[in-house]
C-alpha cells in the first residue's frame, strides 16, 4: 500500500529527535556488534508532520539495508539538521532522485541523513533502487520492497528522498520533511 501511495496514514506533529532517540536502541540491536552507530542531532530542528509508525519503518529499513551493505563492519551515521531550500531543485548535484519528477520545492525542511560505510551502489543500478521488487540481495534475502516502501511513505508525508553513493565508500540517503508551522 505504501508503494502505491494509498496507505492510510495518521500524520501528527512530531519531534524527529525524540523519535530517533526512541529508535536508537532497536537500531543498535538490529545492526549488530561489528557496526558502530553514530547519531548526531541538529539544533532547533522544529517539528514535522508525519505518521510516527511509518517514519520509524523508514528509518529501520534504511538501517537494515546499511547493515547488509557492511558485512565486514563499518559505521552507520544518522544525522539530523535544519535546512532551507531557496529554489526548486536546489540540492547538491550528487543527490539522485527516485524519479525525474521528484524536484524538491523551496521551503524549510528537517533533513535526516542515513549514511553507511558499506559497499556502495553501482551507478548503473542506482536509478532502479526505489522500484518495487528491485533487489540486489540474493534470492530469499529480500523482497525488493524496502526502498519502494520508504519512498511511498516519504512521498505520502509530503517529503522527499534522495540517494548518493560511491563504490567502496558507502551510501547516504537524504530524507527531507517539510518543517511544520506548529
Amino acid at each position: 500500500l505504501a508503494v502505491s501511495r494509498r496507505q492510510t496514514m495518521q500524520p501528527k506533529t512530531i519531534n524527529l529527535t525524540d523519535v530517533l532517540a526512541e529508535l536508537s536502541n532497536l537500531i543498535r540491536r538490529l545492526i549488530g556488534e561489528n557496526i558502530q552507530m553514530k547519531m548526531t542531532h541538529g539544533r532547533e530542528l522544529g517539528l514535522i508532520k508525519a505518521d510516527q509508525g511509518q517514519l520509524e519503518q523508514v528509518i529501520i529499513n534504511l538501517a537494515v539495508n546499511a547493515r547488509d551493505a557492511m558485512k565486514e563492519g563499518g559505521v552507520l551515521t544518522i544525522r539530523t539538521s535544519s535546512v532551507s531550500i531557496a529554489s526548486a531543485g536546489a540540492l547538491p548535484a550528487e543527490l539522485i532522485a527516485p524519479t525525474d519528477d521528484d524536484v524538491i520545492a523551496p521551503g524549510d525542511y528537517v533533513l535526516v541523513e542515513v549514511e553507511d560505510t558499506g559497499t556502495g551502489i553501482r551507478s548503473e543500478i542506482i536509478k532502479s533502487i526505489f522500484d518495487p521488487f528491485f533487489s540486489t540481495k540474493e534470492v530469499g534475502s529480500g523482497t525488493g520492497l524496502g526502498l519502494s516502501t520508504c519512498y511511498g511513505i516519504i512521498k505520502q508525508s509530503g517529503g522527499y528522498i534522495f540517494v548518493k553513493s560511491a563504490l567502496g565508500v558507502g551510501t547516504s540517503f537524504h530524507l527531507y520533511f517539510k518543517r511544520a508551522s506548529h
